[in-house]
């Protein structure tokens, strides 16, 4: 059944990835349709955590809160990508996804400024690297060493 679950998270971090490659956004729907998806999942298989839901709102108000200092710098919509991602998988997998998208979000910030020469200012998507690092977790789970 955590197939489903993940096959729904899945589908929200693809589309929110296309749009976030494509227009710089993502989209509020979509990550609510998501939440309340995923929420009706685990109300479903009875397991629903407080410690979970909670996590997951403590992340939406440090991101939400870190997005407003940074005057957007880091968006909003990535601090809602990051809630769906805590309420799929729970508060530890959570920060392992979070982690592991900003090592990816490095390394590839290294790249396109030390290859590809662009500004250290240059404004790349975060999106991107939250679906691979979730494609990342649901593969060690799948396909361990």
């Amino acid at each position: 059944m955590q197939i489903l679950l993940y096959s729904i998270l899945g589908i929200s971090l693809i589309i929110c990835t296309i749009t976030d490659l494509k227009y710089k956004e993502i989209y509020l729907p979509v990550i609510i349709a998501g939440a309340v998806l995923v929420l009706c999942f685990h109300i479903w298989q009875q397991s629903i955590s407080l410690a979970d839901v909670a996590g997951a709102v403590i992340v939406c108000l440090f991101f939400a809160i870190f997005s407003i200092i940074t005057k957007g710098q880091f968006g909003m919509g990535d601090a809602f990508l990051f809630t769906l991602t805590g309420l799929g998988t729970g508060v530890m997998a959570n920060i392992f996804i979070i982690m592991f998208s900003f090592i990816l979000a490095f390394c590839a910030a290294v790249f396109l400024v030390a290859v590809k020469h662009k500004q250290r200012n240059y404004c790349m998507p975060l999106a991107p690297f939250v679906l691979g690092s979730f494609m990342f977790y649901v593969a060690g789970i799948y396909m361990p060493l």
